[in-house]
């Protein structure tokens, strides 16, 4: 799989959403915000360890978690 710059990827084995900054003969680049050290973090890695992350997913839970609260909120009234 090909990856540019811009795309948001994720190791297959898991982990945080990772942002392409280059690709070459080298890897790809990526950069991710670490929480845990309050600073950004950038590593070159294969492209054979990444997928492209797909964040529908979480927009839907989100929207339907939206929908949940307005119907209780009705049930309550």
């Amino acid at each position: 799989m090909s990856f540019t710059v811009g795309d948001v990827v994720m190791l297959k084995s898991g982990g945080p959403a990772l942002t392409v900054t280059a690709v070459d003969d080298k890897g790809v680049s990526v950069v991710w915000y670490a929480d845990s050290e309050d600073n950004f973090r950038n590593t070159v890695l294969p492209p054979e360890t990444l997928i492209l992350f797909d964040d529908e997913d979480d927009i839907d839970v989100e929207e339907e978690d939206d929908e949940e609260e307005e119907d209780d909120e009705d049930d309550i009234a």
